[in-house]
């Protein structure tokens, strides 16, 4: 089935009451073609669109990865401001590329230490979490990314490392904060 880059349907009412504007758009159908790039998994697979087409006649809108984040992303952040909205999105397109880097060629018992340190972390009330109980947590959601959306299959493209490497990780951090 043919994805195309553009605001999934389940998004079209939230733009018809104003909850998402024209910078958000145009934001959310970048990460849509983002997402799908790197993905090399399907998000649904055919077996399960077309068991859900017999039964009603119908794909459902979010069969993609790209699909998923950017519905996902529109739902839970429509409200913040356009400047704090391309925070996140840039946040996700930079854990995206770290993934990939992180987990790239890396042994299986790399990826369990990973899952184990980030259950110890998670089996402590968030409240408490030291900063690598945080980044114990994080590095498990990255290690999830790599593994669900199939990241590492297809070379990291050039320009992603160059806009990754030129990245300022403390400009990001700052207007996440404010």
């Amino acid at each position: 089935m043919e994805q195309k880059s553009e605001l999934n349907p389940e998004l079209f009412e939230m733009v018809r009451t104003g909850k998402l504007s024209s910078s958000k758009i145009l934001g959310l159908i970048h990460l849509k073609s983002l997402v799908d790039s790197y993905a090399t998994k399907p998000f649904v697979e055919n077996e399960k669109l077309e068991e859900i087409k017999a039964k009603f006649g119908v794909y459902p809108d979010i069969i993609s990865w790209g699909d998923y984040f950017q519905t996902e992303i529109a739902s839970r952040y429509f409200d913040e401001t356009d400047e704090r909205f391309k925070t996140i999105l840039e946040t996700i397109r930079f854990d995206l590329v770290s993934a990939n880097l992180i987990f790239a060629g890396k042994p299986d018992n790399f990826r369990d230490r990973v899952r184990s340190e980030a259950l110890i972390s998670k089996s402590i009330d968030s409240y408490l979490w030291s900063f690598e109980n945080e980044e114990n947590v994080h590095l498990e959601i990255l290690l999830d990314y790599y593994e669900n959306l199939g990241l590492g299959e297809k070379p990291l493209p050039t320009s992603e490392r160059i806009w990754y490497e030129g990245f300022d990780l403390n400009e990001l951090q700052h207007r996440a904060v404010v």
